[in-house]
């Protein structure tokens, strides 16, 4: 019994050694690596930078020496969808909107990617009296739209692969 559980884990431990170093070896290509150099946006521009950020290192994507440059234009806006009858509660829609752009440093004023991501979360917001909380709501669905847009920028980037070049305008 004590040698098939041994062989059981030694064979489970060769084979995640191997997927690892398989991951590793793909990923080390310097030319699919990104930084980030310029921000606009106002001041939770730099909370998604962050959040951005920590993605792209998870992945393998980010070196502060790369020579492909993330620029991230951000865009909040709240507006109120509904409000009840009786006035006891209302619901506000928060919006994030991230413009990304992909410079290639080696080339002036050329683009390799460029889209735009959108998040969009509601929460009902409370009487007066309870204004921490609504203050709350709105700092964690940043957080979760956040979220949500920098995975869907790393999947994006992780299969990027017809690079063309555009001029910015």
């Amino acid at each position: 019994m004590f040698k098939i559980k041994f062989l059981i884990l030694l064979s489970s431990a060769l084979y995640l050694i191997s997927c690892e170093m398989r991951v590793e070896k793909s990923l080390d290509n310097e030319d699919s690596k990104y930084s980030m150099k310029y921000l606009s946006g106002g001041q939770n521009v730099f909370n998604f930078t962050n959040i951005l950020k920590q993605q792209l290192i998870v992945n393998n994507l980010y070196s502060n020496f790369a020579k492909k440059e993330i620029r991230i234009i951000l865009e909040e806006d709240g507006e109120i969808l509904s409000t009840s009858i009786t006035k006891v509660a209302t619901r506000e829609s928060n919006k994030l909107s991230i413009e990304i752009k992909i410079y290639d440093e080696n080339k002036s004023g050329c683009v390799i990617f460029n889209e735009v991501y959108i998040s969009e979360q509601s929460f009902l917001v409370s009487e007066s009296s309870a204004t921490l909380s609504n203050k709350a709501a709105q700092e964690s669905i940043f957080l979760i739209n956040s979220e949500n847009i920098s995975h869907r920028i790393v999947d994006d980037l992780l299969f990027l692969t017809d690079v063309k070049c555009n001029t910015d305008e």
